[in-house]
């Protein structure tokens, strides 16, 4: 399994309030990434309607952000945002509800990577909104990553990510990320439909805390997940026919439930004889 920062929960703030799209973060998001610095490996996954927070966040850690999102005319949007960085203004080409207040950020132009292919489960093809994209292998995809950023094969890794995409690929993004070993130390998640409101989207959600995360903060549909390394799945065996549900039992047996459970029964027991003793005694 490839880990990224593990910490405690902190305080959080809205990055990106002056935009459309605020997101929740922590407050001391360099502190948390302060032994990678400029090698956080970012990735932010798909367009909301504003880049602000997310040029914050390079913006404070002054590391890359690399950006996929398989729809060409959001990559336009990006490719303007990237043309505001190089010149420090907006143009009449530039200009648009998405690229307001861009000039106001300090980010190296260069520092963003755009890519059109998804990481995935494998290298191929899905349909999303009755668009076919081009996918790539989760692993290679973070490889050819590092490898720009002069990352070393044995760490690399992703530290931090952001899913803006309003589509289930949301959940098939953080089942192909868990499933190839990476444990990001904040993942941001803007879901499609809740949890509490959607049973696809409860079961992606349980798994996302259940393999090693805490849910730190909920600003309207964003969820800010950060990882603890306590992956309870690991608690129980999965091979056990004695039992309906293997994790709740070891949970009931850690908390005591059986022990008490069994003395009640034995009080029960007892206290039937004594009644039963009785009652043939006044007979």
């Amino acid at each position: 399994m490839e880990s990224s920062t593990t910490a405690s929960e902190g305080p959080t703030v809205l990055f990106g309030k002056t935009g459309s799209n605020p997101l929740p973060m922590l407050e001391k998001l360099w502190n948390f990434y302060s032994s990678k610095g400029n090698k956080t490996v970012f990735l932010n996954v798909g367009t909301s309607s504003s880049p602000l927070a997310e040029l914050e966040c390079a913006e404070s850690l002054g590391c890359p952000l690399h950006i996929v999102e398989p729809v060409q005319e959001n990559r336009d949007l990006w490719n303007k945002v990237v043309d505001i960085l190089k010149s420090r203004k907006n143009t009449e080409e530039t200009t648009c509800d998405f690229t307001s207040n861009v000039s106001s950020k300090w980010v190296l132009a260069k520092n963003l990577h755009i890519y059109g292919s998804l990481p995935f489960f494998y290298d191929g093809l899905v349909q999303i909104n009755n668009v076919m994209i081009e996918t790539v292998s989760f692993k290679q995809f973070v490889n050819n990553i590092c490898n720009k950023m002069n990352i070393t094969e044995e760490n690399h890794r992703v530290d931090f990510v952001n899913l803006q995409i309003n589509s289930v690929y949301e959940r098939y993004f953080l089942y192909a990320m868990i499933d190839a070993g990476f444990r990001p130390g904040l993942v941001l998640v803007s879901y499609n439909l809740k949890p509490d409101s959607d049973l696809s989207t409860t079961q992606v959600a349980a798994h996302l805390q259940n393999v090693g995360y805490n849910l730190l903060k909920i600003e309207d549909n964003k969820f800010l997940y950060i990882f603890n390394n306590d992956n309870i799945y690991e608690i129980a065996s999965f091979e056990n026919t004695n039992v309906k549900n293997p994790l709740v039992n070891e949970i009931l047996k850690a908390s005591g439930f059986y022990d008490k459970k069994s003395t009640v029964n034995n009080e029960t027991n007892q206290t039937n004889e004594t009644n039963q003793r009785n009652n043939e005694s006044t007979e």
